[in-house]
């Protein structure tokens, strides 16, 4: 019998004392747990945690730390917070198992952890043997072959650690970043991360060049590339030819092959494997692809952390397992530098990653040069490689895996936090190294917009620089000071010559006219230059004084008003636009609902996602009903919001892996999912809360699908995949889609719309071109027009619902507007430089010239290409007009006159 305010103690648990360890506050607050959820019995926890009364007895005894499963059990079947415990158990396993730090005398680790198998370790990389055979033949029949593989398939370890050391005669294994000569004088060369080749070289001449050495080179070649740059190789023809029948795609390794991974290596280093370490291992890797160097980094600190020469399943759960080994490994490395020396990790953890552009972001080769001979840097460096979070030698850093990328949530969290800033940043980077380069060239010097962007980035908070970055700052804010000291004794000088010919009037009656001509072409020709600087001084401006640098912007239209600065005062009204919340927003795109009421012009709603801050927005729609809903997808897990109230609500949630997903933007009738790159489902959202699965489109692309896009009525679903076939579907009855247009243009496609009549398709290009169709014979599309529309990939493509005008976003920050009521001579009628990182829809909302963009962040943001409305609306914002003092500063000795009257 329990006497009143006293519970009989299981075996082997004692009260908890003041000082007690870890393990048994731990164990206190398990017992404390089963008392909140009503004392049950540990037979009765046994019979709904499915483990012993023992078991869990012994688990909330304090004498040892119960395995991770188990604590979990314990914790399910008192209702309590798993993940809250999950990280509780982690810090006390860290506490009390053996210490992550190796023994000095601990001898080679039988795993590499995130670094690949170099050719130094091929006696310990085992498990690909049948893959390695057929690598061989293929090389022996061919001349040039190409592995592809997911990031952390193991290609690398694959091609150095497995195929060199079969290999006779000379080999040399090599990379893009290392620039090693393809015409080197050996039997095979091996060009592994072939990636870097679109990743670190912007320069298209350098790439293909490149590609044809190695084509045209005297000995075979194999060569390591990523797979998600399959459609960036498909870009050069020759290349393409090479891979038709020399490829070898490297998938996620079987039971047997990781068993073989996981049991070689320690056998061969005289340890021994627990067989339910064994277990969880497998079940953990098995089919997930990129896991090999998390299961490697989590088999090498699980061996760390070894009982004797025993590798455990209460070790690996220690480390993390495979999903948090690098996190934690990362995590405890970080925080143990200083202050200053983490924000100088920050920098080089983002220094040594390349920002993707539709691709994963990856790791890149850095140069030693770009970070400064520092002490603290080198303690950094000496840390993170220690911890082998980086491999260093002689010239270069980089990342140890890419799997770091992906798994450590605080680098993350930094690659997110301001890409456009760390796009400057790279571009920065390449400027001031081309510029070294070159003897210090004045020409390669940063000039306008481009040096007032990357000054307004060194300028921002935990910013830092290295010593030749500041240097070429530098040099071209003193060649900015010298050019415009030139500028003005030129305009002086151009003054004198006007007085002098004025003079010379009065002398000669035929010198009039010479005169007056000479006047006006030096007045148009100072005006001009005038106009340029001004146009300068406002983007400068923009930040610091947006009213002022309004009223320059129009100034120098006024001065010299021409397609430059009409575009400048475009921009500078686009630069005050607000990102406003969709659900707000939402009826002013009729691309996106063409049937709702258009909202007030200068209505505005605060600025928040429309889903977690995490998810990526796809695309947005309103039913019937007036419920709003969103699609967000994020690694690969897809979800429908209802976004028709303030707070979003997840209505549905796919249950199987999606790539991509897209909602019916008329009245959400209809949703369409693609799967795995290939199958493409329609699915009927009548009903939000039960979807039902219609029809898979037949005749699915044999190539991954790279986009999926409604017509704005929603009848039609426009599909294009990575080798450029695009398709248009009839989803009107969603258990029957008919296909009813097909054509391929053999390029890479990143963008599609269709016009509201269905009679007009436009098609984007990763190069920036914009192709429009005809596909109102639906046997024989035609093509009306093709052009290049912008420097970077095609981000998105919107018709007005007239058809008379088509809006185009580029990733290279621009808007623009084109003139299609002749679809075979379109004209461009303005372009806006702007923010557009994200946008995954255009459309246009009340006029022709107002043009709206949806983000993934869940907001839209408009664009006022009517130059007469973006002054008028600039200057309705203008509450302090510029002062003669300030038209002389930046304007210079014209008339002083307001620009907004």
């Amino acid at each position: 019998m329990r006497r009143q305010g006293v519970d009989r103690l299981p075996r082997g648990e004692r009260p908890l004392d003041v000082g007690d360890s870890p393990l048994l506050r731990f164990a206190a607050d398990l017992r404390a747990l089963r008392d909140k959820a009503g004392g049950h019995s540990y037979r009765q926890l046994g019979a709904r945690a499915h483990y012993s009364a023992t078991t869990l007895s012994d688990a909330a005894g304090g004498r040892k730390l119960p395995t991770l499963a188990v604590t979990l059990a314990y914790v399910r079947a008192c209702e309590g917070d798993v993940a809250e415990w999950e990280d509780r158990w982690r810090q006390v396993a860290a506490e009390v198992l053996p210490g992550s730090g190796p023994a000095a005398d601990e001898g080679h680790p039988p795993y590499a952890g995130l670094a690949a198998y170099g050719t130094e370790d091929a006696e310990w990389f085992f498990g690909r043997d049948h893959l390695l055979d057929d690598l061989e033949q293929r090389i022996a029949h061919r001349r040039f072959v190409a592995v592809f593989g997911a990031s952390g398939a193991g290609k690398s370890s694959l091609l150095r650690a497995g195929l060199v050391p079969r290999m006779t005669g000379r080999v040399v294994v090599t990379s893009p970043s290392e620039t090693a000569d393809p015409d080197l004088d050996v039997d095979l060369l091996i060009v592994d991360q072939f990636e870097e080749v679109f990743t670190l070289w912007p320069d298209a001449d350098r790439r293909a060049g490149y590609i044809d050495a190695l084509l045209t080179s005297r000995c075979k070649v194999v060569i390591g590339v990523r797979a998600d740059f399959y459609g960036h190789c498909a870009q050069h023809p020759a290349l393409v030819e090479a891979l038709t029948d020399g490829q070898l795609l490297l998938g996620p390794m079987g039971p047997e092959e990781l068993r073989q991974v996981i049991m070689q290596p320690a056998v061969k280093a005289s340890c021994t494997v627990e067989t339910a370490l064994v277990s969880r291992l497998i079940a953990d890797a098995t089919g997930q692809p990129g896991v090999l160097p998390l299961m490697s980094h989590a088999l090498l600190e699980t061996w760390r952390r070894r009982r004797g020469t025993t590798l455990t399943l209460a070790g690996y759960e220690a480390a993390g397992g495979i999903q948090h080994a690098i996190a934690q490994t990362a995590e405890r490395t970080y925080t143990s530098l200083e202050r200053h020396q983490r924000a100088l990790a920050r920098q080089v953890f983002l220094r040594l990653t390349a920002l993707g552009d539709g691709t994963e972001d990856t790791k890149r080769r850095l140069p030693r040069v770009e970070l400064d001979h520092d002490v603290d840097v080198d303690v950094v460096l000496d840390r993170l490689a220690h911890a082998r979070l980086l491999t260093l030698d002689r010239d270069s850093v980089e990342i140890a895996h890419e799997a770091l990328i992906r798994s450590w949530p605080r680098l993350r969290g930094w690659l997110a936090e301001d890409r456009d800033g760390l796009r400057t940043m790279r571009r920065l980077t390449e400027a001031a190294a081309t510029w070294e380069s070159l003897g210090r060239d004045p020409d390669a010097l940063y000039r306008g917009s481009r040096l007032d962007t990357a000054v307004e980035w060194t300028q921002r908070d935990g910013v830092r620089t290295s010593a030749q970055e500041r240097d070429f700052l530098a040099e071209s804010l003193q060649a900015r000071d010298r050019e415009r000291l030139l500028a003005h004794r030129r305009t002086r000088r151009l003054r004198q010559l006007v007085a002098l010919l004025a003079v010379l009037l009065v002398f000669a009656g035929t010198a009039v006219v010479l005169a007056i001509t000479a006047q006006k072409e030096a007045a148009a020709g100072w005006k001009s230059s005038a106009a340029w600087y001004v146009a300068n001084q406002s983007q400068s401006l923009r930040s610091s004084d947006p009213q002022l640098a309004d009223q320059l912007a129009i100034a120098a239209h006024d001065l010299s008003p021409n397609d430059e600065t009409r575009n400048g005062v475009l921009s500078a009204r686009a630069a005050s636009e607000l990102n406003v919340a969709a659900r707000a927003a939402f009826a002013s795109a009729q691309a996106l609902s063409p049937d709702l009421e258009p909202r007030q012009p200068h209505e505005r709603a605060p600025s928040h996602p429309i889903g977690p801050a995490d998810e990526t927005v796809t695309s947005i729609a309103v039913n019937d009903a007036g419920q709003a809903f969103s699609t967000t997808l994020t690694d690969e897990l897809a979800k429908v919001w209802d976004v028709t109230d303030l707070t979003p609500e997840v209505t549905h949630t796919f249950d199987f892996p999606v790539e991509r997903i897209a909602l019916d933007p008329a009245r959400a009738r209809t949703l369409v999912t693609v799967s795995n790159t290939f199958a493409i489902t329609v699915w009927d959202w009548s009903d939000p809360a039960h979807p039902v699965e219609g029809a898979h489109l037949t005749g699915d692309h044999p190539r991954p699908v790279a986009g999926v896009v409604h017509s704005p009525d929603g009848q039609v679903v426009v599909t294009f995949d990575v080798m450029g076939a695009a398709r248009l579907w009839d989803v009107t009855d969603p258990k029957r889609p008919n296909l009813v247009v097909e054509l391929d243009i053999a390029g890479d496609l990143t963008a599609a719309a269709l016009s509201h009549d269905h009679r007009t398709l436009a098609l984007g290009t990763g190069k920036g071109e914009v192709r429009l169709y005809d596909v109102t014979d639906r046997s024989k599309p035609a093509e009306l027009w093709s052009g290049k529309a912008h420097r970077g990939a095609i981000q998105a493509l919107g018709f007005h619902r007239l058809g008379d005008a088509l809006a185009t976003v580029g990733a290279q920050d621009k808007v623009a507007l084109w003139d299609v009521s002749d679809p075979r001579r379109p004209v461009e009628r303005g372009r806006i430089n702007g923010l557009t990182q994200g946008v995954y829809a255009v459309g246009f909302g009340d006029t022709a010239t107002s043009v709206v963009t949806s983000k993934s962040n869940g907001t839209t943001r408009s664009w006022e290409f009517d130059f007469a409305t973006a002054v008028r609306e600039m200057c309705a914002g203008v509450t302090t007009h510029i002062t003669r003092e300030e038209w002389q500063q930046y304007v210079g000795a014209l008339e002083y006159r307001r620009p907004c009257r």
